[in-house]
């Protein structure tokens, strides 16, 4: 049986209780450069925060810790603070503050 973008090991998780959700992460200006992504998808237990999956992000890519006092959220697409209650295929924008002329 194809088990689709979804992995066997992923599924395995999943099974166990340790993932119960998929959130995908944007990254812009100075958080795209330090990580050398546009985007990624995290797994995170079910009732994740945008606090919980900011730890994540800063345990996968400690290099983002010099600037995420900076950073702002949104929340599929709207401004959010970091007690925002994420959901299964929400979309988590990492936003740096950028310049302009």
């Amino acid at each position: 049986m194809d088990k689709g973008w979804l992995g066997e090991a992923e599924e395995h998780e999943r099974d166990r209780g340790l993932v119960k959700m998929i959130v995908k992460v944007l990254y812009f200006a100075s958080a795209q450069g330090l990580t050398n992504l546009k985007s990624e998808d995290m797994r995170l237990r079910d009732g994740s925060s945008v606090k919980e999956i900011a730890a994540e992000m800063l345990r996968l890519h400690p290099a983002l810790k010099t600037i995420e006092p900076t950073f702002r959220y949104s929340v599929n697409f709207e401004i959010a603070d970091d007690s925002a209650q994420l959901h299964d295929g929400d979309e988590v924008a990492v936003l740096p503050p950028v310049a302009g002329g």
